[in-house]
């Protein structure tokens, strides 16, 4: 086995390596010892020349297709590789601890007995692309302003206690953040003008952990290169995707994040209307433009162990940018730093703005569906069935102007108010003029249980309310929700009390009307709070706007909450009365099935379980026994249940 070094001076034409037992070794002059004792003994199966580079890098003049192998940093191998895809060499990349792009940009085996029995196999060297930036090569990616979890990281070979310290590390950087305008033109002019925290660029999906999760249909050798847009719209946004990005790098799930834009392309101009910061390859520059191109299957790479050139990627070029911002979006973002909250552009909700619109008016199917669900919710109560009650729920339109009352009452929209406001108006009418009617055709006049149900509201019922507001205005926001199932959520909450206070005014019984009546008001103010919260959140408005209109609802809201909260202290007390009693045994008699009605005195239904039949007296003692364990004063109205 050779073992000369070649000098440069020393090196002729006349002395090619082109048979594959031959390799050509190329190092450092510097590493000349380590690689004869470390390195030398792991290639015996070849006969090796060896080449010490120098500064600057002068090479040996080897015929094409021979086999080079390099131990070189990623720094070198800038020198190397354009003149090794120029000579058409077969190269196989041995890792070198400064070659830690290459080696995961080219799936380099991280041991080296492992990246020299790959480059010396007999299979075939591949024809692989090399990705350029501003002419300089590009082994792994180039990360364009602040790209976060988004550049090439190992997080998968992190610990827990690790992807932590980098999560916390970034947080405290959330308040400075701030998007940058860019235009981005591909190979086939297609202009982008967007606006972004970050862009990565990399020539195949092995280059980055989120790449590998997205880019799907990458190879190294389809002379395409991959251009992914970080544009968050807001702080909370960016927060969750850092969390998911860092803590679970290996989701399964193979897609975009939802501001993530995604362009493939064969090269890509990207430039701002000032100086930014890039990184190429872990190393800092600063320029207003960089020029990016894949020179395709110029360089014949040796097999490396995690790096898959079977089959090739699609040569199309494509677009997945619909997150990104543009137009009046771009600007505020630009202007501005990141809001804690995603502030909607007018362009992107314009069509649930319309929406929203129509469905405040009175249209003729909402007063049909109106009439049909209130009539079938009353005959429902009378009946005390429940699957009837729930047929008149899913009837019920009210989910439409009730929305869009909350979004007017966000935005402060006068038209938008006044109209949904109108419309719910002759709703409510409607419902409890056919309730009264069916009620005072019905000879029915006793409560049962699902119209008591409906005379005590409570906190517990504010609850159902605020969480039926925000399912109606999230389904609205997001088109891909089945909106009938936030109409179904919005019902439960509307429809009955309607009902139940329609029939109050029947048997003009003020109980029954305003018990119902309020547990109403209660629904329709938490709703249009929490409908409109949510609109909040989701970006809709900015809070300066919707400050007034959401300070009214919670007015509104709080107002209603006092009796509620009387409400559902009373019923806490109920709760205690049976738990303290349900099971107590007195002289040998079992308390059971205990009913309370607030009152003073306390008024107790009670049955007792005695194995025989109880005396005056046995029943006094029992009554004096239970007003001891509660503390206060009571009428029992007893049952008596003799158990043999």
């Amino acid at each position: 086995m050779a073992q000369e070094i070649i000098t440069p001076e020393e090196n002729t034409p006349e002395s090619p390596v082109d048979s594959p037992k031959h390799a050509t070794l190329l190092f450092h002059a510097k590493e000349e010892p380590w690689v004869r004792e470390n390195l030398l003994p792991q290639l015996a199966s070849v006969e090796v020349q060896l080449f010490a580079l120098s500064e600057p890098c002068h090479l040996p003049e080897l015929a094409e297709t021979s086999l080079v192998l390099t131990w070189l940093s990623d720094e070198a191998l800038q020198h190397v590789l354009p003149e090794a895809a120029a000579r058409q060499w077969e190269v196989g990349l041995l890792p070198h601890a400064k070659m830690t792009q290459a080696r995961l940009g080219f799936g380099v085996a991280a041991k080296v007995e492992h990246a020299v029995e790959d480059a010396l196999k007999e299979e075939a060297a591949q024809s692989v692309d090399l990705l350029y930036c501003n002419d300089v090569p590009v082994f792994n990616a180039v990360a364009i302003g602040h790209t976060y979890s988004l550049k090439s990281a190992r997080v998968s070979e992190d610990n827990v206690w690790q992807r932590a310290k980098r999560f916390f590390t970034l947080v405290p950087n959330l308040k400075t953040l701030h998007l940058r305008a860019f235009d981005l033109l591909t190979r086939k002019e297609k202009n982008i003008d967007t606006a972004a925290l970050g862009i990565v660029v990399v020539e195949h999906g092995r280059s980055s952990p989120l790449a590998r999760r997205i880019i799907d249909d990458s190879q190294i050798n389809d002379g395409m290169l991959h251009a992914l847009v970080l544009a968050p719209r807001s702080v909370v946004e960016f927060l969750s995707f850092l969390f998911v990005s860092i803590f679970l790098p290996a989701r399964s799930a193979r897609q975009l994040p939802s501001f993530v834009g995604h362009i493939k392309t064969e090269s890509i101009s990207l430039s701002s209307d000032s100086e930014f910061e890039y990184s190429l390859d872990g190393v800092v520059g600063r320029a207003e433009k960089l020029e990016l191109r894949v020179v395709a299957r110029c360089l014949k790479l040796r097999p490396c162990r995690h790096l898959n050139t079977k089959g090739t990627g699609s040569s199309k070029e494509s677009y997945k940018i619909q997150a990104l911002p543009v137009g009046e979006a771009r600007r505020e973002l630009v202007a501005h730093p990141m809001p804690w909250i995603h502030h909607a552009a007018p362009e992107e909700f314009k069509e649930l703005f319309l929406t929203l619109r129509e469905n405040a008016r009175a249209s003729e199917a909402f007063l049909v569906l109106m009439v049909l669900s209130t009539l079938l919710a009353t005959v429902g109560l009378f009946a005390s069935s429940a699957p009837v009650i729930i047929g008149a729920m899913i009837l019920a339109p009210l989910m439409s102007p009730i929305v869009s009352l909350a979004m007017g009452v966000l935005r402060q929209d006068e038209k938008l108010i006044s109209e949904s406001t109108r419309t719910l108006g002759v709703g409510i009418g409607l419902a409890l003029l056919f309730a009264t009617l069916m009620t005072l055709l019905t000879p029915l006049q006793s409560i049962n249980a699902e119209i008591a149900a409906r005379l005590s509201p409570t906190l517990l019922d504010l609850a159902v309310a605020v969480i039926s507001g925000i399912a109606g205005a999230y389904a609205h926001a997001r088109a891909e929700v089945a909106r009938s199932l936030a109409g179904v959520a919005i019902a439960v909450a509307l429809v009955p009390p309607l009902a139940v206070t329609g029939i109050g005014i029947g048997w003009l019984d003020w109980a029954v009307f305003s018990g119902a009546l309020l547990l109403f008001l209660t629904n329709l103010a938490g709703i249009v709070l929490a409908a409109a919260l949510t609109f909040l959140l989701l970006g809709y408005s900015a809070f300066h706007r919707a400050r007034r209109g959401l300070f009214l609802s919670l007015i509104l809201v709080m107002a209603v909450s006092v009796p509620l909260a009387l409400g559902f202290n009373k019923m806490v007390a109920e709760h205690r009365v049976k738990e303290s009693l349900e099971g107590w045994m007195i002289e040998g008699v079992t308390l059971k099935n205990i009913s309370v009605t607030p009152g003073s005195p306390l008024q107790l239904q009670i049955q007792l379980a005695s194995p025989s039949p109880l005396a005056e007296t046995q029943l006094d003692h029992i009554k004096q026994a239970i007003e001891q364990r509660l503390g206060e004063s009571v009428s029992l109205e007893a049952v008596i249940a003799i158990v043999r």
